[in-house]
C-alpha cells in the first residue's frame, strides 16, 4: 500500500481579516481559549440564557462607564438579534491582558469592531489564573482619542488591528478608546511598517516611508499569468517565494486584500475568488529585516465558460491500489505524487485500498489535450483480476471508457492503462 497520504484543505480567510497577532512571541493555546470564551459567549445568547452569557464577564468588568450589572442589561437588550462572529482580525496578548478586534455580523450587517463602535464591550479580556474573562477597557468614562499619520511619501494605506481601512495617508483615526492598537503603514514599492501602541491620549505619527534594501523576498508566479481568462469564480494562485522564512503573504486585488499562507519550503498554492471583469493583483511579503518584497502585477479576466472538468477512476476488488494519472495541455503531470500540478486543477480524492474512485477536478478549464492513465499500483491478483472503469465529465456532457482488465502490478507490464486523450474546447 502507498506510504503516502494527502489531505486537501481549503482555507478561508475573510479580506478584512489580515492576520492574528500577539505581543510576546507564541501564544497558540491562550489565542485558542479566547475564541473559545467568544464561541460560548454567543452559543449561550442562541439559547436566550443572559445569565450563560454573563458566567464569561469579570464580576469586576468595566468599559466606558459600564459595569457588570448595567452589561448584563445590555444583553437583555439584544436578545432576538441575529449575530456571528465572522473573523478575528487581531488578538494581542500582553501578560494577562489581551485586546481582540474581530468582524461581527449583526442583525445582517458587517462591522469592524473596535472601529465601527459596536460590541467594544467585548474587546478586553483579562486572564484569571488559567481562565480568561472580558473585562472592559476599566474606563469609568467613555474618552476617546485619535491617531494623526502622516507620511512622506503620501497615500499610503492604513491598518488598525488587521483591519485595512478605506483611507490613506495623511488621516486622522478618531474615535478610539483607551488600548493596544497595532497601526499599519503600507505604500507600494516601499516597506511596511508596523508600529504597536498603547492609545491614552491623541497621538500623532510621521514617517519617512523607505525604500527596500537587498535581499528582499522575490515572488515567482507559476498560475495564473498575465492575460489568462478565467472561467468561474475563482482561479488557482501557485507559486514560491525566496529569501523569506514568514508563514504568509499579503494579496492585493483591486485593493482588496487576504492572506496568503506559505509552507516551510517557501511554496503556496490558495483558490483566490473573483468577482470583476477585470483584476488586477500583486503579493507583498516582508522579510525579518523589515524589507518588504513585491511580485510582478497579474491581471486576469473573467470569462463565460463556467464548465467544470471531473475525471473518476473506479475498480472492482478490495485491498488494491489503483492511481490516477492526470496530464494537462501544458503537459503538467497531476497524480498523488504532486496533487496540484495541474493550474486550476487538482486530485480531490485519492484512494489506496480498494474499489475508489480517485478523482481530478479542474475549473475554470484549460483548453487543449489533456491525457488520461490508470496505473495499478498495488494489489493485483491472478486469481481476482482487477478491472477498472473510468467516467470524464465535462459541464453537462459525461463520457464512459473501459471496463479494463490490469494483468500486473507496479513496474510490470500490464499494469497502466492509457484510457484516452481528451480534448476540451
Amino acid at each position: 500500500m502507498r506510504k503516502y497520504i494527502f489531505l486537501l484543505i481549503t482555507l478561508f480567510v475573510l479580506t478584512s481579516c489580515i492576520f492574528e497577532y500577539t505581543e510576546n512571541g507564541d501564544h497558540e493555546e491562550d489565542l485558542e481559549k479566547i475564541k473559545q470564551v467568544f464561541l460560548n459567549i454567543f452559543d449561550e445568547f442562541t439559547m436566550f440564557d443572559v445569565d450563560g452569557v454573563m458566567e464569561y464577564f469579570s464580576a469586576d468588568f468595566l468599559n466606558d462607564g459600564t459595569d457588570y450589572f448595567e452589561e448584563r442589561n445590555i444583553w437583555y437588550d439584544r436578545l432576538g438579534a441575529s449575530v456571528e462572529v465572522l473573523s478575528y482580525a487581531s488578538i494581542i496578548i500582553n501578560n494577562n491582558h489581551a485586546y481582540v478586534s474581530f468582524t461581527i455580523d449583526y442583525n445582517g450587517i458587517e462591522y469592524s469592531v473596535p472601529l465601527d463602535g459596536v460590541f467594544t464591550d467585548l474587546v478586553y479580556f483579562k486572564k484569571f489564573d488559567d481562565e480568561w474573562k472580558v473585562y472592559g477597557n476599566q474606563q469609568e468614562f467613555g474618552n476617546t482619542y485619535s491617531i494623526d499619520i502622516t507620511t512622506n511619501p503620501s497615500g499610503a494605506s492604513l491598518y488598525l488591528n488587521g483591519v485595512k481601512l478605506d483611507h490613506t495617508t495623511p488621516y486622522v483615526m478618531d474615535n478610539l478608546s483607551v488600548g493596544n492598537y497595532v497601526v499599519g503603514i503600507y505604500l507600494k514599492g516601499y516597506n511596511e511598517i508596523w508600529k504597536e501602541l498603547y492609545l491614552s491620549d491623541d497621538t500623532t505619527m510621521y514617517y519617512y516611508l523607505e525604500l527596500p534594501s537587498y535581499p528582499t523576498p522575490v515572488f515567482n508566479i507559476i498560475n495564473p499569468q498575465n492575460g489568462d481568462i478565467i472561467y468561474g469564480d475563482d482561479f488557482f494562485l501557485s507559486g514560491y517565494v525566496n529569501e523569506f522564512e514568514g508563514s504568509y503573504a499579503i494579496l492585493n486585488m483591486n485593493g482588496e486584500e487576504q492572506t496568503v499562507e506559505i509552507d516551510e519550503f517557501g511554496n503556496f498554492h490558495k483558490y483566490i475568488d473573483i468577482y470583476d471583469e477585470t483584476n488586477t493583483f500583486y503579493l507583498r511579503a516582508t522579510n525579518s529585516s523589515g524589507n518588504t518584497g513585491i511580485s510582478e502585477d497579474i491581471t486576469v479576466f473573467r470569462g463565460d465558460d463556467e464548465r467544470q472538468l471531473r475525471v473518476s477512476v473506479y475498480w472492482d476488488t478490495d485491498n488494491t491500489d489503483v492511481d490516477l494519472h492526470v496530464w494537462g495541455p501544458d503537459g503538467n503531470h497531476c497524480y498523488y505524487g504532486d496533487v496540484y500540478a495541474i493550474p486550476n486543477g487538482a486530485l480531490i480524492t485519492i484512494d489506496d485500498d480498494g474499489y475508489g474512485p480517485e478523482v481530478f477536478e479542474q475549473q475554470p478549464l484549460t483548453y487543449g489535450a489533456y491525457t488520461i492513465k490508470t496505473h495499478l499500483y498495488d494489489g493485483h491478483d491472478y486469481l481476482n483480476p482487477t478491472t477498472a472503469e473510468v467516467e470524464i465529465s465535462l459541464g453537462d456532457d459525461t463520457y464512459f471508457y473501459g471496463p479494463h482488465e490490469f494483468t500486473a502490478e507496479g513496474d510490470n507490464d500490464g499494469a497502466w492503462w492509457e484510457v484516452t486523450i481528451f480534448n476540451v474546447e
